[in-house]
């Protein structure tokens, strides 16, 4: 189930196979009014405003935290909770935001 990013936008999440409604969508603990910021597209979910993936850290970085070393800059992406039912029970699933190129698609 990809993820639709450009950059660390994050557009477009695709939903479980199994996935039924109704379906609840938690962007950084609060929940999101279908309408307002994101839209049931089929089998996906499409944001707007986009979601926020957490950016690469490029080699530089990894090796200052490799040594113990704090990166400074907005490395905090958005976390993205859904809450649906599947085969008659409710079920919770945190879906990951990663960039384009860098892991930017999720896999359920």
């Amino acid at each position: 189930c990809p993820a639709m990013a450009t950059g660390t936008d994050v557009h477009e999440v695709a939903l479980p196979a199994d996935a039924q409604p109704p379906i609840r969508v938690y962007v950084n603990g609060e929940e999101l009014a279908e309408g307002e910021r994101f839209v049931v597209d089929g089998h996906a979910l499409r944001f707007a405003p986009p979601l926020h993936a957490q950016p690469p850290l490029g080699w530089w970085r990894k090796v200052l935290l490799g040594i113990g070393i704090g990166v400074y800059g907005d490395l905090k992406g958005d976390t993205l909770d859904l809450q649906y039912r599947s085969a008659g029970q409710a079920r919770v699933l945190t879906i990951p935001l990663t960039p384009e190129g860098e892991g930017g698609t999720w896999r359920g």
